[in-house]
């Protein structure tokens, strides 16, 4: 989890970095129901589950996965790298890196992250695992004689579900997955000029949803969904992924 999926910060930011790119009004009624339906969904799909489909990555056991994604928050563009890999046994693990591009800046805040997700015996057509992870976004620079540093750590934990449909072998396979959980998040702010210093700090805990699906064809494979948190200003936020499976 990172930057993009809520950039609330309680601290100085890059200069002038227009407005906050996940808060543009909340709702907590349409994600609960958009989470209900697609739990029915995955409930429908007649086809046996496999490991890491619950985070929705096509890698198998010993695969591993490379490929770029993006974000489109309000105020922003993100993009960067990703990696994950199906462990032997039931763990999988991720790491990315990526870089968050505000309007009406040219500061830009890096971002990096990584997860653990532990597959348990899934049910019938769908597979579950819990999904704990770090993530870490930082910048700093001088604008107008003015130090400014920046800092935000998130620690999302969650439970995962996910599906699969079709054997990869030739033929398109289909992995529609969904997300819930806590994310926590402890954010640090300073401005210096000479000895004069202005430091904020704050942290806080929110409920986050993310929905999407996976088309795999081949070694490459393509996915889309949406993330939301459930605070006061937070917005849904699509996301984009393309890359290859080895």
């Amino acid at each position: 989890m990172s930057y993009e999926e809520n950039p609330s910060a309680c601290g100085p930011r890059p200069r002038n970095p227009g407005p906050n790119p996940h808060h543009s009004g909340s709702g907590v009624v349409p994600g609960i129901g958009v989470a209900v339906i697609f739990m029915f969904m995955l409930l429908l799909i007649p086809a046996g589950a496999a490991a890491q489909t619950c985070i929705g990555s096509p890698a198998m056991t010993s695969q591993f996965t490379l490929g770029g994604y993006g974000a489109f928050p309000d105020a922003g563009t993100v993009y960067g790298v990703d990696s994950r890999s199906n462990l032997p046994g039931r763990v999988a693990m991720g790491a990315r890196i990526g870089t968050i591009d505000l309007e009406d800046t040219d500061d830009n805040i890096t971002s990096v992250g990584a997860d653990v997700a532990f597959d348990l015996a899934g049910r019938g057509a769908l597979s579950f695992c819990p999904v704990v992870g770090v993530d870490h976004d930082f910048w700093s620079g001088t604008s107008g004689g003015v130090d400014f540093d920046y800092s935000r750590w998130a620690f999302p934990a969650a439970l995962a579900v996910g599906s699969r449909v079709g054997d990869g072998a030739g033929s398109a396979t289909l992995i529609p997955s969904l997300r819930a959980g806590l994310l926590h998040q402890r954010f640090s702010g300073e401005a210096s000029a000479g000895p004069f210093v202005l430091q904020r700090d704050g942290n806080r805990s929110d409920l986050f949803l993310d929905a999407g699906a996976t088309v795999h064809i081949g070694p490459v494979y393509g996915r889309a969904g949406i993330h939301r948190i459930f605070d006061d200003q937070g917005d849904t936020v699509v996301r984009v992924g393309l890359g290859f499976v080895f």
